[in-house]
């Protein structure tokens, strides 16, 4: 069985994924269409169960060619992807009878900066997993624009020309792989959407703005000098209070940061950055292969290329990457006030083990839960 074109729309709440769900279904075969509504749940295992259940169950039909997917306003589009090339018991996979050819997200044109910059988190919306989801409000937004292969602004006639300007010109660094359309719009929607499709096979895996600004010179070599994306580097690890003070600290400009970073506390931990709007993300991810023994260590080419490609003589792997995007950001002042979180010369020559004496706000008795500022930035209006 050919398996059943699927797209999925995600958006915050109020941006306009209902419209545009009916604009679709208009524009197309209605009968050969199925449109199905998810909220997020309780807990992103059973969203996934229930979305897998539902679009398995009409792909079975075999009566339609494409099935849209609406999403509630606090999904993540990440674990909708996920739950197409996930395992079940038998092995098999929901993307061999239905094919996600379409990540789209609504971004509303009129909210998404006071959204953006709220600091809120869903729980304070009452949106969510419960009352008490403390999912920064920002890092969703972030997240749905991020991973999405199309983007679509809606509401843009009742913004200014400047406004919308400011917006897309954002948005296409976050994710400058997706595709965007205006709404409102004469176009058709569907022609779009169908040549993305044919004339890439792997736009259900975009690369965000800020991989790219990590993994490749284009985009660096694009915007660099004129305070739009920055891209901070260093072999050396922060001491964690020195980072900690920083980041309750304005970074002025800078409207989504992300990366990976290492502290001289914990010298084995490899912890990822996030931060959207007013909120600040960390946890820790996984160990550096510096802290692996050598038999655990990838045994592909490929893989141990790229080891090769990060490793340091003296610290191996381990390494600080961020990667900044925003306005009118002072790159030379940003530099500055991450640099002196750094160990300096004389901490450096300390032995490792003293490091992990260093004043640590980082240790948390439960660092699995993502730790969540948002408090620190200031709408730039």
């Amino acid at each position: 069985m050919e398996p059943v074109s699927v797209i999925v729309l995600s958006g915050f709440l109020g941006a306009g994924k209902t419209a545009l769900v009916r604009r679709l279904v208009d524009e197309s075969d209605a009968e050969r269409v199925a449109v199905i509504e998810l909220s997020s749940g309780c807990d992103g295992c059973s969203f996934r169960q229930r979305l897998t259940e539902a679009v398995e169950r009409v792909a079975r039909a075999g009566r339609f060619q494409t099935i849209l997917v609406e999403c509630s306003g606090s999904t993540d589009p990440l674990v909708v992807a996920d739950a197409f090339e996930m395992e079940d018991a038998a092995g098999r996979r929901l993307s061999s009878i239905a094919r996600l050819d379409h990540l789209v997200t609504v971004v509303d044109a009129v909210r998404f900066w006071e959204d953006y910059e709220s600091g809120d988190t869903l729980g304070d919306r009452g949106l969510g997993r419960g009352l008490d989801d403390e999912r920064a409000l920002s890092e969703l937004l972030a997240n749905q624009v991020e991973c999405c292969t199309t983007l679509v602004l809606s509401k843009t006639d009742l913004v200014s020309d400047s406004a919308r300007h400011r917006l897309e010109r954002f948005l296409r660094r976050l994710n400058p792989d997706a595709g965007m359309l205006m709404a409102p719009s004469r176009a058709a929607l569907w022609p779009v959407l169908q040549r993305a499709v044919e004339t890439d096979e792997d736009r259900s895996s975009p690369t965000p703005g800020w991989m790219h600004l990590l993994t490749g010179p284009s985009l660096v070599e694009q915007d660099s000098g004129d305070g739009t994306t920055v891209v901070y580097r260093a072999r050396r690890p922060f001491h964690p209070f020195r980072f900690w003070t920083l980041m309750q600290q304005e970074w002025r400009g800078v409207l989504r940061s992300k990366g990976y970073f290492w502290l001289a506390s914990q010298p084995a931990t490899c912890y990822m950055w996030s931060q959207a709007g007013g909120a600040c993300l960390y946890e820790r991810l996984c160990r550096w292969w510096m802290a692996i023994p050598d038999a655990h260590w990838p045994k592909e080419p490929e893989a141990l290329e790229k080891l090769r490609q990060v490793w340091d003589l003296e610290f191996g792997d381990r390494r600080i990457e961020l990667a900044l995007i925003g306005e009118d950001i002072d790159q030379a002042d940003l530099a500055g006030r991450l640099d002196a979180c750094l160990l300096t010369r004389d901490e450096l020559r300390m032995d490792e083990e003293l490091w992990r004496a260093f004043r640590d706000p980082f240790k948390k008795p439960s660092w699995e839960k993502r730790q969540v500022r948002s408090v620190r930035q200031k709408p730039l209006g």
